[in-house]
This record gives structure tokens, sequence and C-alpha cells, in this order.
């Protein structure tokens, strides 16, 4: 097994905001700024953007399968932690239909629980120590990023309009789902959404107390979050939405 895709660390260490990072978190702003700034274009020409959504769409699903991959060909895959069943898992799933369907209501979910918790993570990945160019390096960073810049995507040259009342909505079902994970660790004996313990490595929870109390800690943060990515896509898309409040909000293809 080559190192770069060994489960068992013997490659370069990561780094937190060593060279490898910052130079994740520079492109991911430079493709969501060129989304933005390039939007027409994409508005302009339906098959681009067709192709843009697709093929985000089949990276994230290759992220995914070759991630399960990794475990099985290591000998390493357990229920107890490699379900898809964290956020970041399952905001990739949302992801994945909102590009192929365009459907407004998983444009919210995933903007507000797949973005907030993305940029975090990526902030202050849990990647263990698996430094570039692990494959698990490049797996955690894209999946992540591609989430946000897909996010940036349809909302952008979507026109996707967002409303106060999804903030609450995804802040609802955020919380449902967590109450069912919270049942499934039970069975798996797992700590999927990290709901029995802290990430081991550095992380947002450290700042919220011990458990339990961090994770009543997180509804509020979680809310908090939501609310300012809502500011946040007013200040920069609402204006530019606000001539098409009546127009579709999702695709039908």
């Amino acid at each position: 097994m080559p190192w770069w895709f060994s489960y068992k660390h013997n490659g370069p260490d990561f780094t937190m905001f060593g060279a490898a990072h910052l130079s994740v978190l520079t492109l991911l702003i430079i493709a969501c700024l060129y989304f933005i700034l390039a939007r027409e274009t994409f508005r302009n020409s339906p098959k681009l953007d067709r192709n843009i959504r697709y093929t985000l769409a089949a990276c994230l699903i290759f992220l995914e399968a070759s991630y399960h991959i990794w475990y099985i060909v290591n000998d390493a895959w357990s229920v107890q932690f490699a379900l898809p069943l964290h956020l970041s898992s399952i905001t990739l799933i949302t992801c994945i239909f909102m590009l192929i369907t365009g459907h407004k209501r998983l444009i919210e979910i995933t903007f507000f629980a797949g973005v907030s918790s993305a940029f975090l993570t990526l902030i202050t990945p849990d990647v263990g120590n698996f430094g570039y160019p692990h494959f698990r390096f490049f797996h955690f960073f894209l999946s992540h990023a591609i989430v946000i810049i897909a996010s940036i995507y349809m909302i952008a040259v979507k026109k996707t309009m967002l409303t106060f009342s999804s903030v609450m909505t995804v802040w609802l079902y955020t919380n449902l789902y967590a109450a069912l994970i919270f049942l499934v660790n039970f069975i798996t004996d797992g700590n999927y959404l990290y709901l029995m313990r802290k990430p081991a490595g550095p992380s947002p929870f450290d700042w919220f107390g011990p458990w339990p109390y961090y994770i009543l800690v997180l509804q509020l943060v979680s809310l908090i979050l939501f609310v300012f990515m809502y500011g946040l896509y007013q200040l920069l898309f609402r204006k530019g939405h606000h001539h098409n409040r009546k127009g579709n909000n999702y695709m039908h293809e």
C-alpha cells in the first residue's frame, strides 16, 4: 500500500495554517469570487451551466466513493465512524442532488447547514495528521470546498431567493436530524455529529465547554451562524436577486 493511500499515517504531517492549508483556503476564496463575478456568463449559457453543475456533482460522488474505498482496502471501514451521517456527509449528499435538480429546499439546507459547517471545518480541519499530498488531505479539503463553491454557484448563478424563514426551517431540520443521530450513536457506539464526545484534534467544539454542555451551546451557535449567513446573502446577492422575486427559484430539467 503506497503511503499516500495508507490508513496508517507514515507520510508528511498536516500543519494547521501551513502552506498547504493556506493554499487551499486561498484557492477556495478565488473560486467563489470567480463564480460570483462571472455569474452572467453561466446564466447566459445553459449548456455551460449544466456542465459545471454536473461536473461538481460528479466530483462529489467520486470523492465520497473513493473515501469508502480507502477505508475498505485498508481494512478500516467501521459502522462506528464510516457511515455518511456526519453533517458534512449529509450536506455533501444534499449538495449532489441540489446540483442535479436545483431544488430550492436543497439549496437552503446545503447553504446554511453545509457551508457553515464546511467553513468552520476547513478553518480547523479534523483531518488527523494526514498532510499534503496524502489522499485523505485531498478528499477532506476538496469535498468541503466543493460544497461551499456549489452553494455559492447556485445562489449567484441561479438567482435563488432565500428568506429568513429558510434560516429557521433549516435550523429545525438540523436539530431533528441531530436527535435522530443521537439514537444512531447509541446503536452503533459511534460519535456521529460529535454528539458523544468532541473531535480528537483542535476544533470549534473546544470553545463550547465539556460534554454535554457544548451540545446545548451548539444549538445557539448554529442559529447565530445561520443568521449571519443570511445577512451575508442579503449583502452579496439580495440586490441582484430582487427583480427575480417572482421568477423560478429552482430548475426543471
